[in-house]
C-alpha cells in the first residue's frame, strides 16, 4: 500500500503524537507566559508551542525533559514559535483577501485522508492514539490547502526553454525513470483470511471480484485492488519487497504489514529508463515554475512579516 502521504507546522501527513511528554509541558508552563506571542493582536498561546515541541520529540524519539535535549528545548520552542508566527500571518492575509481554502475543499481533503486507512474505525483510532482531534486536523488541512492556493496564485516569470534545458542537462539523472510495477492487492485482517482468499484465487476466481468483495482497503477496493504503477519507495518496505520480486501474473503468499495481510499480484513490469529531454520537458518546466512560486511566496511572507506588529514574550 502507498505510504500516507514543506511546511513543518502545517503538514497534515504528520498526524503527530502530541499527547507525549506531559511532565515537560507542566514544567515549561510554570516558567513560560500564557501567551507566547501576538501577531497583529492575535495571540499564539504557549500551550500550542508546547504541543508542537512534544510532537517533534515524539516524531524523532527525543525526550526534551532529559540531558542535552532538555537544554535544547528552548531553542526548539523558539523555532516552533517562529513557524507559528508565519502560519498566523499567512492565515490572516488569506482571510483578509478572501483566499482561505473553502469548506468544500477542506471536506474533500479530509475524506481523502480518511480513505487512506483500512477502515473508519482505524482512522478514528489513529487520531486518538496521536492525540489529534478532528477539529485540529481540519485546521491543519485548511492551512495546507490555503498555502497551496496562495502558491498557485503567485505571479512569476515564465520558464524559458533555454532555462529548462540547462536545468535538465545539469540534473539529468534525477529525471531517469526507475523500474516500476503495476500491482494490485487484497487486504485482509488476518493471515487465515488472506490464505482463504489466496486459495480462491488459485481455484480460478477473479482477482477484481474478490478485491471488491473482501478487501479492507477503501482506496483500491472499488478498482478491483489496483494500486496503479508503483516505484521503489512508494509503498511500505514489506509490501515493496514482495511486489518487486513477483513476475507478472504471479500471486504472492500473504504479506504482513502494519495495515494487515495482503495478497499481492503484479500485472505489469516496466523497466528503468534513461530520461530524454523530450519526455522530461514538461516535468522540468513545472518543477522550475514551482521553484519560482516558492521563491515569490518566501518574499511575500517576508514582506508580511516586516509590516506586521509582532510581540514575542518567550
Amino acid at each position: 500500500m502507498r505510504k500516507r502521504s514543506w511546511w513543518v507546522v502545517g503538514a497534515v501527513a504528520a498526524l503527530a503524537a502530541v499527547a507525549a511528554g506531559g511532565l515537560v509541558a507542566i514544567r515549561w508552563a510554570r516558567r513560560a507566559p500564557l501567551v507566547a506571542a501576538t501577531v497583529n493582536g492575535e495571540p499564539i498561546y504557549t500551550a500550542e508551542v508546547d504541543r508542537y515541541v512534544r510532537e517533534i520529540g515524539a516524531r524523532f524519539g527525543v525526550d526534551f525533559s532529559k540531558g542535552d535535549a532538555a537544554r535544547q528545548r528552548a531553542q526548539v520552542a523558539r523555532s516552533v514559535l517562529d513557524q507559528l508566527i508565519e502560519r498566523a500571518l499567512i492565515l490572516q492575509e488569506a482571510r483578509r483577501t478572501g483566499r482561505l481554502a473553502p469548506e468544500g475543499e477542506v471536506e474533500e481533503r479530509l475524506r481523502q485522508i480518511a480513505s487512506s486507512f483500512p477502515s473508519a474505525e482505524e482512522f478514528e483510532r489513529t487520531l486518538q492514539q496521536q492525540g489529534v482531534s478532528r477539529a485540529e486536523l481540519r485546521e491543519r488541512v485548511r492551512f495546507e490547502l490555503t498555502v497551496r492556493r496562495l502558491l498557485d496564485q503567485m505571479q512569476v516569470p515564465e520558464v524559458s526553454e533555454q532555462e529548462a534545458r540547462a536545468y535538465f542537462d545539469a540534473h539529468r539523472p534525477s529525471f531517469d525513470e526507475p523500474e516500476r510495477v503495476r500491482v494490485r492487492h487484497i487486504l485482509l485482517g488476518t493471515e487465515a483470511e488472506a490464505r482463504v482468499a489466496l486459495a480462491r484465487l488459485r481455484a480460478g476466481e477473479s482477482f477484481e471480484k474478490l478485491a471488491r468483495e473482501l478487501s479492507l482497503d477503501p482506496g483500491s477496493r472499488s478498482r478491483g485492488g489496483d494500486l496503479g504503477l508503483v516505484a521503489p519507495g512508494q509503498t511500505v518496505p514489506e509490501f515493496e519487497r514482495v511486489a518487486f520480486s513477483l513476475k507478472p501474473g504471479e500471486l504472492s503468499e500473504p504479506v504482513q504489514t502494519s495495515f494487515g495481510y495482503h495478497v499481492v499480484q503484479v500485472t505489469q513490469r516496466l523497466p528503468a529508463r534513461k530520461a530524454t529531454w523530450e519526455a522530461a520537458r514538461r516535468q522540468v518546466v513545472e518543477l522550475l515554475r514551482e521553484n519560482k512560486r516558492r521563491e515569490a511566496f518566501a518574499a511575500w511572507l517576508k514582506d508580511l512579516r516586516q509590516r506586521a506588529k509582532i510581540a514575542v514574550h518567550l
